[in-house]
């Protein structure tokens, strides 16, 4: 359970920190990546003299330009045939705004591994889509992600940073083809701020110099650029760089620091099932599964009596349960057929990266261990640890109930919906063996005895 001092809180800072690991899976980057720009990108904007309310919202702004990343995965996969994270991740070092470049791109990202046919295929089809595809596919992202950090709520001005990410300076970029002093300047610091960290990052610091030289005055902000590379000539400044790996250290960046208190967890509830809704937007096939998750999970936990702290705890891990999901392919989680051994391998990797995402938040142990227990089965035979019995947290067994029951109840790539008394059917040898007897007798009591079962507080 989560300490209930009411003197305890998590600064916002370090949990939007910690949480932006999970938008890194996504976009194909290493874990850090959201954070290492951040730093890169706050850098900057001290030496430009941004005034401090407009640094505060620079934070957030570049902790969160990737939140819409999840909006566009499945389009990618199936437009380009391949694994969504790895074209991005390629996709990062091009210059997409060169049509040469962009076609390169393409052709070597459709259908990877895939005899020739397939390949050449794939190639005309994506031909088929045109100049349009690109910028469709950035206005889902950059929409969504202008979206999602409005929603979170403690922002003005750094949705239109995020929806502006991938306008140019000379008018090349998407989704509105924004040119010079068009574009918010918060915008151009996310732009050449992630830019450099991506470069640096795969090739070091003269790279990460050069890239920024190259593009000056076609992608960046002159005067952006210059900033840049006279604070980034010293080694010293790479050397920082190298060692942002900690949410924690992060944090202290933030010109506005607040807090979440955790006497009541109102605002840390709104938080995650904002990220909860980034997982579910991944996918068609599993849009809402989170929300509908939690949901169950809260009401199971009502019905079974536990307080209404722990009941919030369920409902929170519950929205957190699949935060590890953004770093698997859309070829995996929408193959209509059995998965192979190698993509069960794959998916079975999602509850530790949940797991890994939120460890850093200490306080939040409780509901990181639950929220990543909800493969877990009381005979031992589920995963990532294969715990047994009450090693398994009674919320993590709660959410397990939930998550089962609504995959169950909801349209699969591979099978079709079904209905309660089939889910049931499934789901009733395992209760006392696989899953908490209960756990299964509080589900079944919400769905026979309340017209709405499920609410969502």
């Amino acid at each position: 359970m989560i300490n209930y001092d009411p003197a305890m809180s998590i600064p916002t800072a370090e949990l939007v920190a910690a949480l932006s690991r999970a938008l890194d899976l996504t976009e194909g980057e290493p874990m850090g990546h959201a954070m290492r720009t951040c730093w890169i990108g706050m850098e900057i904007g001290r030496h430009l003299d941004l005034p401090e309310k407009e640094r505060a919202e620079l934070y957030y702004a570049l902790l969160l330009k990737d939140a819409g990343c999840s909006a566009n995965a499945q389009q990618v996969a199936e437009w380009f045939g391949t694994d969504d994270r790895s074209a991005k991740y390629a996709l990062k070092s091009v210059n997409w705004s060169n049509l040469w470049h962009a076609m390169r791109y393409a052709v070597s990202q459709a259908k990877v591994g895939a005899p020739l046919a397939q390949r050449i295929y794939q190639i005309v089809s994506l031909g088929k889509r045109g100049q349009g595809a690109a910028r469709e596919l950035v206005e889902m992202r950059c929409t969504r992600g202008a979206d999602v950090v409005r929603e979170l709520g403690w922002v003005n001005i750094a949705p239109q940073a995020v929806l502006n990410l991938d306008e140019h300076w000379d008018g090349s970029g998407h989704p509105r083809g924004l040119k010079g002093e068009e574009i918010p300047i918060l915008a151009r610091i996310l732009n050449l701020a992630q830019t450099v960290e991506i470069f640096w990052n795969r090739s070091g610091p003269d790279s990460a110099l050069q890239v920024a030289q190259d593009r000056k005055g076609t992608w960046f902000d002159p005067e952006l650029v210059d900033i840049f590379l006279a604070i980034a000539r010293p080694a010293q400044f790479w050397y920082q760089l190298n060692h942002i790996s900690d949410p924690h250290s992060i944090a202290a960046l933030d010109p506005d620091p607040s807090a979440i208190p955790l006497n009541s967890l109102d605002q840390l509830l709104h938080i995650a099932r904002v990220f909860g809704e980034i997982v579910d937007t991944k996918s068609s096939w599993t849009a809402m599964h989170s929300m509908r998750t939690a949901r169950v999970a809260a009401e199971i936990a009502e019905i079974m009596g536990l307080s209404k702290r722990l009941q919030e705890e369920t409902l929170l891990a519950g929205f957190f349960h699949d935060l590890g999901k953004l770093g698997v392919s859309n070829l995996i989680l929408d193959k209509p057929g059995r998965l192979d051994e190698m993509e069960r391998r794959e998916i079975e990797k999602h509850p530790q990266w949940t797991y890994h995402i939120l460890e850093p938040l200490s306080l939040l142990h409780p509901v990181a261990v639950a929220a990543a227990s909800h493969h877990e089965r009381l005979d031992g035979c589920g995963y990532h640890l294969g715990l047994k019995g009450q090693e398994i947290p009674l919320t993590g067994q709660i959410v397990a109930v939930a998550d089962v029951y609504d995959a169950l109840a909801h349209a699969r790539p591979y099978r079709r919906q079904l209905d309660t008394d089939e889910v049931l059917a499934i789901m009733r040898p395992d209760a006392g063996i696989k899953l908490s007897g209960p756990a299964m007798e509080a589900l079944e009591w919400g769905l026979s005895h309340r017209s709405e079962p499920f609410y969502l507080p």
